[in-house]
């Protein structure tokens, strides 16, 4: 062991010693250890907890009808590369129901949404569910 190795074992030891002495002489005068807790609430981190963000509420949609988009009528899924997404409401931030595939038939239902920041949304049905999906993405059939 070297030179400071010897001291720091010899120091830790001193204070071990001294504790122990201390712990003695307590005693000795008839004093029990006593453990004091203190009624103060534990203290809680420092770091502040992130805001929750809060979703925006989705723009109302103004639901009108629409002789583009006659009730009942057949339309087809294009210009999609794979699937149109079925949504649960007339906006991109509605919960997602499903797909209709490109080349799907839908029927409409006549509700019609126009919406000043995302344009024009038709509730559509297939043949397990009712939703809406972007219009510019349906074509009538012929």
């Amino acid at each position: 062991m070297g030179v400071r190795a010897i001291i720091s074992c010899v120091a830790a030891a001193g204070l071990a010693f001294a504790g122990l002495s201390l712990a003695g002489i307590v005693s000795a005068w008839g004093f029990d250890w006593v453990t004091i807790e203190s009624e103060e609430a534990a203290p809680t981190s420092t770091a502040e907890a992130s805001p929750t963000p809060t979703e925006e509420p989705l723009p109302e949609p103004n639901l009108e009808i629409d002789s583009r988009y006659p009730p009942d009528s057949q339309w087809t899924v294009f210009d999609v590369a794979a699937a149109l997404n079925i949504r649960a409401g007339p906006h991109t931030g509605h919960e997602i129901l499903g797909t209709a595939g490109l080349g799907t038939t839908v029927t409409l239902t006549g509700q019609v949404a126009e919406s000043p920041t995302s344009g024009t949304w038709v509730q559509i049905r297939t043949n397990t569910l009712t939703g809406w999906v972007f219009a510019a993405y349906l074509t009538p059939e012929a």
